[in-house]
């Protein structure tokens, strides 16, 4: 028996194992999302800042100043995916449906772009499949599919640019399209530059000087005005708000642990990812040691080093790890279907990979049939809110726009950062709390557990917060997601 033959019924088990996973995975995700368009689950304070700031958008501020009569602003987030976010909801109705609608469409889109790439580097539809579902299968994506952010718009956009520059030669109009995309993409996430970048280099090392220099001058062009555009409409604010905003706190110390960081995060809140992440590494260094012109190793070490730079600051979540899993799991897959002696140990970890996944997903579907929904518990709290002239304080400032009025806090965790450099910003919110200047203040977390504690001294507003909270506020009710505190003179 030759050892083709004998591998044969091992790449049967491995196919059937990942047809069938593929089509399980991909069920109960499609129940969730319908379950999720329905309940919004999972509109956390991340996603109230992004809607926020399409809030803002609609009625007519672009990029709220620090402090103004709007309240307290200030965000890291470009512009391109709370615009469309405030553009679809006139047409679906509310900005929580359109950002869920434009998150998930951009996870659909990723996905669409990895199949076509890996099917034009002629990798076979089945492992092209496993490819979409080992992206699919990791917390990661699943949780830009459910919530409402620009991750997954940004990627998408990256990935059809890469698509567009796919080949031996690219024509001139292929060229000012996918610069056109990696310009968006910018637009949506500044740090969404590796697809460009790792291209240009790609083309540089394959002597394609002139395709590699239209393309970065073309790009860099339509950065430009990106920028032009923010600076202008924001009536000259937004570098100065960035500039503010720029670092997200930490120490020398924590930056040169952000390597660290990253793979503590993806342990503790997705380890599906490493199962692609660490045999990408391995895998893709095996094959791709004596090509180093191709597009996928470049492509891959600078989307790991952007990502490994992002969390060299406090407060990053797992939703920054999606462009790496994408990056992960297309160098894997080429490395398993370009070199033979790969094939059989490669097609046994990708099957392997997702009949672990499979159980970390069936547990979050089940875990949605009894999870509290943010529509109904925000209806609750601000049916049981008193009203008056006072604004209320909200961590998530979703609560406060679906009472129609204008969140007077952006971004709590943001608010932390500046009241560090502009002290006379944490006095301002602590003489108004002294003076019950809010009709109420919306919490997501108990401050009187330790680890809400940590979370309001360390995360989210820090300061005097609880100090003042415990001196001028009580608990007046608490739902599923919700611990409300009006001021204590309003108490029976």
């Amino acid at each position: 028996m030759s050892p083709d033959a004998s591998l044969k019924p091992k790449l049967k088990l491995y196919s059937a194992l990942i047809v069938l996973t593929s089509i399980a995975i991909s069920a109960m995700l499609l129940v969730r999302l319908v379950l999720n368009f329905r309940h919004q689950y999972f509109l956390t304070h991340v996603e109230g800042v992004w809607l926020a700031c399409a809030y803002d958008f609609l009625h007519g501020v672009f990029y709220r100043p620090l402090f103004g009569s709007l309240g307290y602003g200030g965000t890291r987030y470009f512009p391109l995916y709370f615009i469309l976010t405030g553009v679809l909801a006139k047409l679906l109705g509310s900005l929580e449906t359109a950002g869920i609608a434009l998150s998930a469409a951009g996870v659909l889109l990723a996905l669409v772009a990895v199949y076509i790439l890996l099917r034009r580097l002629n990798v076979s539809l089945l492992l092209s499949v496993g490819a979409v579902t080992s992206i699919l299968a990791v917390a990661t994506t699943q949780q830009a599919l459910l919530g409402a952010k620009g991750d997954s718009l940004a990627a998408a956009l990256n990935l059809w640019g890469v698509v567009l520059c796919v080949g031996s030669q690219t024509r001139r109009i292929g060229i000012v399209l996918a610069a056109l995309l990696f310009t968006l993409a910018f637009a949506t996430k500044l740090t969404t530059v590796f697809g460009v970048a790792a291209v240009v280099l790609s083309w540089i090392f394959a002597r394609r000087h002139k395709e590699a220099a239209q393309l970065a001058a073309a790009t860099a062009c339509g950065c430009v005005l990106v920028l032009a555009t923010m600076y202008v409409a924001s009536g000259g604010r937004v570098f100065a708000i960035f500039r503010a905003c720029a670092g997200g706190g930490g120490s020398l110390s924590y930056k040169l642990q952000a390597p660290l960081h990253l793979l503590s995060k993806a342990l503790d809140v997705d380890p599906v990812f490493l199962l692609f992440l660490i045999p990408a590494a391995v895998f893709g260094l095996y094959y791709f040691q004596e090509n180093k012109t191709d597009l996928l190793p470049i492509y891959f070490a600078l989307v790991l080093l952007i990502t490994t730079v992002i969390f060299s600051s406090l407060g990053i979540g797992i939703n920054h790890l999606f462009d790496l899993q994408i990056a992960a799991v297309l160098l894997l897959v080429v490395a398993i279907s370009r070199a033979p002696t790969l094939s059989e140990i490669g097609s046994g970890l990708v099957a392997f990979a997702l009949l672990v996944a499979i159980v970390p997903t069936s547990q979050s579907l089940h875990g949605d049939l009894s999870r509290p929904s943010f529509r109904s518990d925000t209806a609750e709290v601000l049916a049981r809110i008193p009203v008056d002239d006072r604004p209320v304080l909200a961590e998530n400032p979703l609560v406060v726009i679906n009472s129609g009025k204008a969140p007077y806090l952006l971004d709590p965790f943001m608010f932390r950062i500046l009241a560090l450099k502009h002290p006379e910003l944490a006095g301002d919110l602590w003489s108004k709390m002294e003076h019950q200047r809010f009709a109420a203040i919306v919490l997501e977390r108990n401050p009187a557990t330790p680890e809400g504690k940590t979370w309001y001294t360390d995360t989210h507003f820090g300061g005097a917060f609880l100090r003042d909270l415990d001196a001028h506020y009580a608990l007046s009710f608490a739902t599923a997601k919700s611990y409300v505190y009006v001021p204590k003179a309003a108490q029976p």
